[in-house]
Order: structure tokens, then C-alpha cells, then sequence
């Protein structure tokens, strides 16, 4: 079976929380955990098209929810169906200041480490 048809079911069948345990209990049996990242991506491209956006958002620094309003404003904006938005955060200390947002699809980097590294690159030209 290909892995979309079965990121489609496992979205379909997300209410029932276990299916996503026995997913993974599956891929650890059969030695295939190295698979789990691929189908994850796959279920969350699906979401996607179903409207249903899972980001990850990190930051040097806790964020505010006025500023987690301001980032799911943004996708539903900007992104064609984005109607739920489901933000997962973490910081990191690394990126110095901004924030790095990712989703199934999409990749918005706008920390200061990744600014200072593109302007050394700049420079290292």
C-alpha cells in the first residue's frame, strides 16, 4: 500500500487515537521506524488538504498567545484552506531572536541565526 493511501486512512481514522499507537507499534515490530517521519509528513500534507494545519513554531523565547493569534491570522490568510490551525511550540535558544515556523509543506525561517548565516554566506562568496 502506498504510504499516501495510508497517511489518508490513519487521518481519517485520527479520532480514534489508538490507530496512531498501533502505527507505531507496527513500524517498531517490523523494524521500520525510519519510516515513522515520511508517513507523519504524509498524514499532515493530508490535513492540510483538508484544511487542518499542524505547525511547529520555535523561537529563542516563549512566545505570547497574542503572538500565536498573530501566526495562526497569518496562515489562515495566506495559506488557500487553512482553516484550522493546531501550533505546537518549543524554544531554542540557537536561533538567537525570530522564529522558524514548519509545517507538512512549508518552511518560514525568520530567526536571527538564520539571517547572520545567510549574510556570512554573503560574504563568503
Amino acid at each position: 500500500m502506498q504510504s499516501h493511501k495510508i497517511a489518508g486512512y490513519i487521518d481519517q481514522e485520527f479520532a480514534s487515537k489508538g490507530l496512531a499507537k498501533q502505527v507505531a507499534s507496527y513500524l517498531i515490530d517490523t523494524k521500520q521506524t525510519s519510516q515513522l517521519d515520511s508517513l507523519m509528513r504524509d498524514v499532515m500534507t493530508t490535513r492540510e488538504t483538508r484544511g487542518v494545519f499542524e505547525i511547529s513554531v520555535a523561537s529563542a523565547h516563549e512566545l505570547q498567545q497574542k503572538q500565536l493569534d498573530s501566526i495562526r491570522t497569518y496562515f489562515k490568510k495566506n495559506f488557500q484552506g487553512a482553516k484550522e490551525i493546531i501550533i505546537h511550540t518549543k524554544v531554542n535558544p540557537a536561533l538567537l531572536g525570530g522564529i522558524r515556523i514548519e509545517s507538512a509543506n512549508y518552511l518560514i525561517d525568520r530567526s536571527l541565526k538564520s539571517q547572520l548565516n545567510y549574510i556570512k554566506s554573503s560574504i563568503d562568496k
